[in-house]
């Protein structure tokens, strides 16, 4: 392909469709950071748009947005065919395929195109069938049909090295690294007088220390042993526990969190950055991730954090471990001990850690910025 320097490369994003979940917000992040005299972007999505999309917010800063709006069987019998259409009526130079359905559809659908496929779970079947969404055939299937479509694939991303290497070696050898990115524009720390008016906004105590933990309640997020580690240790004198989030997991959690007072269930929100300003310590117990945004939503206000000890934190902190401290996934006693601990202890040395880690590495700025480097690279 042959792009005079004097054109922008039209790159297409294609995904399945733009809900409010942690892929489609990085994909906006690296969508706001394009250098627009470079790249010009258009978004195709595969599914119809739901009451929560987040179209309005990419239309917003100047992209084109546009839907097959098609469920899952229809898309692959009539969606090639609409978007092709769509294509001759806005060329495009590359493709950026954002999820499983966009990376399938691309591989073997677009081979004219160059195709960059991102990358964002593990290529592991329990990861997919842990919650029970999917049955361990489906897990199987998903995953080899995904290797398969990666290998079609002109770059790989994958999320964390991690992710590249539970890929398998023959895949893992033509994959690039970019780790995502927070919004530091969106996400960042408060002084002590407006986290005093937040916790005031969000009736939480203004002298208690506050443990934060955020995701979907399910077996693959762990929040049981997060409630039961709080409640068995000594923490819960001094501090209390936001739980925030739904899931299959709900009524257990609701459960556990009645039995004591200083915990607050409060469910799904949609100011989630108003409780990370407002807390002081985060906690995860998953047992596996992609690339986990909430933990980076956390750094980057300035929140030291506690996680469970999986590949994928330890590749966060591995990037200043002053930031929190890593505990054996469902160890209740381990985390307890270390809750207690954070309860009494002051935060000013670990929020400056967890700022360096966004501020140096993994902001968004500079995710897209590889990105960039990335769609040049294969158009050049």
């Amino acid at each position: 392909m042959n792009i005079s320097e004097a054109n922008k490369i039209r790159i297409l994003y294609l995904v399945s469709r733009l809900r409010p979940v942690g892929p489609v917000f990085q994909l906006y992040n690296i969508i706001k950071n394009l250098d627009r005299d470079r790249f010009e972007p258009q978004i195709i999505t595969l599914s119809p748009e739901g009451q929560d999309s987040l179209i309005d917010r990419f239309r917003a800063i100047g992209v084109q947005c546009n839907s097959v709006g098609l469920g899952s069987i229809a898309g692959l019998v009539w969606g090639t065919r609409r978007i092709r259409k769509m294509l001759h009526e806005n060329p495009a130079d590359l493709i950026h395929a954002a999820d499983y359905r966009s990376i399938l559809l691309s591989a073997t659908n677009f081979a004219s195109l160059p195709c960059v496929a991102t990358c964002r779970q593990v290529f592991g079947y329990s990861h997919y069938s842990l919650d029970g969404t999917l049955d361990p055939i489906s897990a199987r299937v998903m995953v080899i049909t995904l290797k398969m479509a990666c290998r079609k694939s002109d770059r790989v991303v994958g999320v964390s090295d991690f992710v590249r290497r539970s890929a398998g070696n023959r895949l893992a050898e033509r994959m690039t690294v970019i780790y995502n990115g927070v919004d530091q524009d969106f996400f960042g720390p408060c002084d002590k007088e407006e986290k005093a008016a937040l916790r005031s906004r969000l009736n939480l105590p203004p002298d208690k220390h506050i443990f934060l933990t955020v995701g979907f309640l399910s077996k693959i997020k762990d929040p049981v042993t997060i409630l039961q580690a709080f409640s068995q240790g000594n923490a819960h004198g001094t501090a209390i526990l936001v739980l925030l989030g739904d899931g299959p997991l709900q009524g257990t959690c609701l459960r556990l969190a009645d039995a004591n007072s200083n915990v607050r269930a409060v469910g799904f929100v949609r100011n989630v950055r108003d409780y990370l300003r407002a807390a002081d310590t985060f906690v995860s117990a998953s047992l596996t991730e992609g690339c986990p945004n909430a933990v980076m939503e956390a750094l980057a206000c300035g929140l030291p954090v506690v996680l469970s000890d999986i590949p994928q934190h330890r590749e966060i902190l591995a990037f200043n471990e002053r930031a929190g401290q890593i505990f054996p996934i469902k160890d209740v006693a381990a985390l307890s001990e270390i809750l207690s601990e954070m309860a009494d202890t002051g935060c000013s040395e670990p929020s400056e850690a967890a700022l360096s880690i966004i501020e140096n590495h993994l902001n968004a700025r500079k995710m897209s910025l590889k990105y960039q480097e990335l769609y040049a690279e294969l158009c050049r």
